[in-house]
């Protein structure tokens, strides 16, 4: 049985690479802020279709859980990816970690998203000027290992958005907290929860002027993960996780009221709470020593929906004992299904 599954595994794999590009698959709608950092972690893990939880692999990013920052390395690990996508938009990520003996450590990342060439007109439709957005999100990562089999992590995320030159920039911090559990030798268990505490505020008196302004606040969705992943045989892995995002959202409402017998319309905020389930499913196959190839697949909100998400990429291991390069390469579907996202990254080990 084990011989057969790992013939068909590259197989399927492969499969699912023939049929990506074909596939007219939507993914779920954005407008929650900081949506940019919630795309994924460079190739490896946007390929296996970000679920990433609970994988102890060599090179895991504790961006998926903080508790991957105790993983014990015999280098520091350094991740420089970029992503190709449309409408003159850019995405960016860099990532290293370092161990801190005897069993700690600690990992650092930065995601930057751009996008440019903005045209800026008037209501009449008359051009004003070019505009461009920016947001970066730094993280930082702590982990130790309680012992041979268990592990934990907590993080710190700084959120910078800058969207108009006459909007105060808006930042953001969050916490995240992870926890990982070896079970034998072949499978691993995982939780995580993502952005707690972390709401961006706009002020628009400056662009808008004061009797038209407002303070806009904007909560970033709190993430719980759960997540399980498996080697039973060496050359193939398999990860899974369940997701669910919490969103806390104000919405405005027009109520009309009698006082001294007159209708009084006022405007009333209310809070709403919702939220959006997400399975994830990934792959990942060693063909040769020096080639790696994987893929994964989201099935985002399933509690209405239930869109699919499909990615695939592969991994160059090269020949070189000095910094032990490797290139990676990652093909998806970005979200809200607009357009597809190539990904590139060079990882190093000094």
């Amino acid at each position: 049985m084990s011989l057969s599954l790992r013939k068909i595994a590259p197989l399927l794999i492969l499969f699912s690479w023939i049929f990506l590009p074909a596939a007219d698959l939507f993914a779920q709608s954005g407008g929650l802020t900081g949506a940019f950092s919630r795309m994924g972690f460079g190739p490896r893990g946007i390929s296996m279709g970000n679920a990433l939880t609970a994988t102890t692999e060599a090179g895991s990013y504790s961006y998926y859980n903080p508790a991957h920052a105790a993983a014990q390395r015999e280098s520091i690990q350094l991740d420089f990816s970029s992503a190709a996508l449309s409408f003159d938009r850019q995405l960016h990520m860099v990532g290293s970690h370092f161990q801190l003996p005897p069993s700690a450590g600690i990992s650092i990342s930065l995601i930057n998203a751009r996008t440019g060439d903005i045209d800026g007109r008037t209501s009449s439709g008359y051009h004003t000027e070019t505009l461009s957005t920016s947001e970066y999100q730094l993280i930082s990562n702590f982990g130790i290992r309680l012992s041979d089999s268990f592990s934990a992590g907590v993080g710190i995320k700084y959120s910078l958005a800058n969207y108009h030159t006459e909007v105060p920039r808006s930042s953001a911090i969050g916490v995240d907290i992870g926890i990982l559990k070896r079970l034998g030798s072949h499978w691993v268990i995982g939780a995580s929860v993502h952005d707690l505490f972390a709401t961006n505020r706009f002020d628009t008196a400056d662009l808008y002027g004061s009797t038209t302004s407002s303070e806009t606040r904007q909560d970033f969705p709190t993430r719980i993960k759960f997540g399980l992943s498996t080697e039973l045989f060496e050359p193939l892995l398999i990860s899974a996780e369940y997701e669910v995002q919490v969103q806390n959202s104000e919405v405005l409402r027009q109520s009309t009221n009698l006082v001294d017998g007159r209708p009084v319309t006022r405007t009333v905020t209310d809070e709403v709470t919702t939220n959006t389930q997400i399975g994830r499913i990934g792959a990942r196959y060693l063909i040769h020593e020096r080639i790696t190839v994987r893929s994964g697949l989201q099935l985002l909100d399933i509690n209405h929906d239930m869109l699919l998400r499909p990615s695939a990429g592969f991994s160059l291991h090269l020949p070189f004992d000095r910094f032990t390069p490797s290139i990676d390469y990652a093909f998806a579907r970005e979200p809200g299904g607009i357009s597809n996202m190539h990904l590139f990254s060079i990882r190093i080990h000094i």
